[in-house]
């Protein structure tokens, strides 16, 4: 009994272990087809978009540059700072950047977005 018990123990110990995720951002490089689908139904005039997966509590962030651009992410207080840095944009031809945000295990209550270090409104948000 004392085996069956023990063993119930660890395994669930196991699952919640692994059942927590870490706050992350990454660039996608296989966008998702409901994602997709929801950037097509999007204006392409936009610079900074997103779309909400409500399902999984999963952001995509759409950013379009001319240049390089990097991601990285701060908390402080109930507040997630998303930093996109560009670089390099001598090229005038846009690119589009999708990261997908994952919130994990963080509280926050808004999103407030960065770009070169200066605030940014978001030009259009969607939900599926």
């Amino acid at each position: 009994m004392r085996k069956l018990l023990s063993l119930m123990l660890v395994s669930a110990i196991i699952l919640v272990a692994c059942s927590s995720s870490e706050l992350s951002i990454t660039e996608v490089q296989k966008i998702p087809p409901k994602v997709q689908e929801s950037i097509n139904f999007m204006d392409t005039d936009y610079t900074l978009q997103i779309v909400n997966d409500t399902k999984s509590d999963v952001k995509y962030i759409i950013f379009q540059s001319a240049g390089t651009v990097t991601a990285e992410l701060e908390e402080r207080e109930n507040i997630l700072d998303i930093k996109l840095d560009t670089e390099n944009e001598e090229n005038s031809e846009l690119k589009q950047y999708v990261y997908k945000l994952t919130r994990g295990d963080a509280q926050y209550d808004s999103i407030n977005i960065k770009i070169n270090g200066q605030d940014t409104p978001i030009d259009n948000s969607i939900g599926f």
